[in-house]
């Protein structure tokens, strides 16, 4: 082979490689920005009402220092049969929000989503006792706390 015939080879060969390490970086700048205060995002289970149905989805963020609390949101996401989901609604679980409980995911349950039914478990922040709890999911924007953490 010539070296006139390698050299647009070798040509296509660096931009190959050019493009094969830009390539991780075009897929990190297409993700979604996701703040380092959300520690858990969890979809699943089901809600449903006469117009529309969908999954439900949580949000567990951790704030403070020294003793650190969580924050719970809970979205209800419709799935649609054209087209991505799309968040319906979006509330702040006040009664598990505004204490010195830290929340996740319950490793030891069977489930996280259970239908309407969302388990997690809580520990506090000052006497690290664990707390069972369990949220009903109602129509979008609707919820009603079954079991609380001791404050």
């Amino acid at each position: 082979m010539s070296a006139a015939a390698a050299r647009p080879r070798s040509w296509l060969l660096a931009a190959g490689l050019l493009l094969a390490a830009l390539a991780p970086a075009a897929a990190r700048d297409l993700a979604p920005e996701v703040p380092p205060q959300v520690d858990t995002v969890a979809t699943g289970g089901e809600w449903r009402t006469a117009r529309e149905s969908g999954v439900l989805r949580i949000v567990i963020v951790h704030q403070g220092f020294e003793h650190v609390h969580s924050r719970l949101w809970l979205e209800w996401l419709a799935s649609g049969e054209r087209g991505p989901a799309r968040r319906v609604a979006r509330v702040l679980v006040k009664e598990l929000s505004g204490g010195m409980n830290v929340l996740a995911v319950d490793e030891r349950a069977r489930s996280t989503f259970e239908g309407p039914r969302i388990r997690l478990r809580s520990t506090h922040s000052y006497s690290h006792e664990t707390t069972d709890i369990a949220i009903e999911a109602g129509a979008p924007g609707r919820y009603q706390l079954l079991e609380q953490p001791t404050r």
